[in-house]
């Protein structure tokens, strides 16, 4: 694991972001963290990584984030790329776990290596280790991060998941490659962004999506549908010019339809 990803303590248990809970969590939103049958640990694991997907506030408020994913929920159904690629990409500037599975390449990776991995990170072995694991097998099992986004198809031997292989993707929706960029734009205050030079930075849609360089270009400039969101340098080939005017959560009101209250 890269030294620079220092993880320390912890506030999800076992558990990680199920797929059912988040559908609950849209459809029925406020209520459902009153009325559910998650038990205690579970409902307050679940509140912290709405959280770190940016769902609710520090006072569990719905944010507009919310309103909006609901409607991509609402409009393209469960397994939106769109719905779950926001989600993951949020994650992943959120939560250090799922930023250091982002360091990894294509490949294939077994519960051991995982674990001591994050020893290494973690500088201790405790029962800490085991959680920071749960959260990201979780994550990657019960969601379609794992498959859809191509981040984690578990491997099993009967029904024990002994690891998972990270395929990435060959294409992404230009929307989910839009909020990632003007995302890491806010971050870094940085606008005007090289493609190639940005595929080996952390919070990269390169990096957060397992895709390369080329395949991202492809999927965000055919469609021309999205063009007035963003910019192409006429003088360097992979510079893309972001509007200092628009902030990532924008580009979902543009495809909803405008913004969501």
């Amino acid at each position: 694991m890269n030294n620079f990803i220092k993880i320390n303590g912890y506030k999800y248990y076992t558990f990680g972001l199920r797929q059912e809970w988040l559908y609950s969590f849209l459809t029925n939103g406020e209520n459902f963290l009153k009325e559910n049958t998650l038990g205690p640990k579970q409902i307050e694991a679940f509140i912290y990584l709405l959280r770190d997907c940016e769902l609710i506030d520090k006072n569990k408020n719905l944010t507009p984030l919310f309103h909006l994913l609901k409607s991509i929920y609402l409009k393209d159904g469960p397994y939106s790329q769109i719905l779950w690629g926001v989600i993951w990409i949020n994650l992943c500037f959120n939560v250090l776990i799922f930023t250091y599975w982002n360091t990894l390449k294509i490949g294939i990776y077994f519960r051991k290596e995982i674990i001591n991995n994050i020893i290494i990170s973690y500088g201790k072995k405790n029962r800490s280790i085991i959680n920071y694991y749960c959260t990201l097998k979780e994550t990657l099992s019960k969601s379609p991060i794992g498959e859809i986004l191509g981040q984690g198809i578990p491997i099993k031997k009967g029904k024990i998941i002994q690891g998972f292989n990270k395929i990435g993707l060959k294409s992404l929706h230009p929307l989910v490659i839009l909020y990632n960029l003007y995302k890491y734009a806010e971050r870094e205050n940085l606008y005007e962004i090289d493609l190639y030079s940005l595929e080996n930075t952390l919070y990269s849609p390169q990096k957060i999506f397992s895709i390369s360089t080329k395949d991202l270009q492809k999927s965000l400039l055919d469609n021309s549908q999205y063009y007035n969101l963003y910019r192409l340098s006429l003088d360097r080939p992979g510079l893309i010019i972001l509007y200092d005017s628009l902030k990532a959560i924008n580009i979902l009101e543009k495809y909803v339809g405008g913004e969501k209250k």
